[in-house]
């Protein structure tokens, strides 16, 4: 209700006028948030162990014989439909899997 973005704001959608306090407002998000979309970028890839989970070869970072493959590693969220990325980088990780192995 403040400045510029009154004049083209039409309505508060979540949480509304009624949330007047932090409590509130928390009450609110515990009510109403939940994952119907696509959830990832939760286990980042990154050369860095402090800004991320595993690196370029899907190995979580000092943890020895353990891989992440699924969409949580993107370090980005996709423009798109992650279902493409998401079996992109399973295809991948099938292929690092394998050249670990091979003797």
């Amino acid at each position: 209700e403040t400045g510029p973005l009154k004049d083209i704001i039409v309505e508060e959608m979540r949480p509304g006028l009624d949330c007047q306090s932090d409590q509130q407002l928390i009450d609110d998000i515990r009510g109403y948030a939940w994952t119907c979309f696509h959830p990832s970028s939760t286990c980042k890839m990154g050369p860095d162990p402090l800004g991320s989970v595993v690196d370029s070869h899907l190995k979580v970072h000092g943890v020895e014989s353990l891989r992440v493959i699924d969409a949580s590693v993107f370090p980005e969220l996709v423009s798109g439909n992650t279902n493409a990325a998401a079996i992109m980088v399973a295809e991948k990780g099938a292929d690092l899997i394998l050249a670990d192995v091979q003797v």
